[in-house]
């Protein structure tokens, strides 16, 4: 620890917005890849993919002339294909998160030394204080 308090807050790690240096790191694609990560991974895209594929079950079992019958071979292809975009997509927007995540843990492991260093300083000056 410095012998003078400017010294050794000048020395002392300083928190940073790691939100915010984590947003300007991002590139177009990675915004893109984050926000349908965000949206396929929320309760509303599984609520649309029920209803999309009831209905779709329903609007073909019911219809006189079906032109996807029982067992909905087209809508197996469909499904299919947005499960084979969707799965690389959302492997990327979780690896991004996972970057953030890393970045928020180590700030918060720098931001918490310094705290403990802090608390350390502040314990052995109250005993040395208390011992005179």
């Amino acid at each position: 620890m410095p012998k003078s308090l400017p010294d050794y807050l000048k020395s002392r790690h300083a928190p940073e917005d790691v939100n915010a240096k984590h947003k300007d790191r991002l590139k177009f694609q990675d915004r893109v890849a984050v926000i349908i990560t965000t949206a396929v991974g929320s309760m509303y895209a599984l609520y649309f993919f029920i209803i999309f594929v009831f209905g779709w079950m329903l609007w073909q079992a019911l219809a006189e002339k079906p032109f996807d019958p029982f067992p909905f071979v087209f809508m197996i292809f469909i499904s299919n294909i947005i499960q084979l975009l969707l799965l690389p997509l959302i492997m990327v927007g979780q690896n991004i998160q996972n970057r953030h995540a890393q970045l928020r843990a180590e700030e918060d492991y720098h931001t918490t030394k310094t705290i403990h260093q802090d608390i350390e300083h502040i314990l052995t000056t109250l005993d040395s204080l208390a011992k005179k």
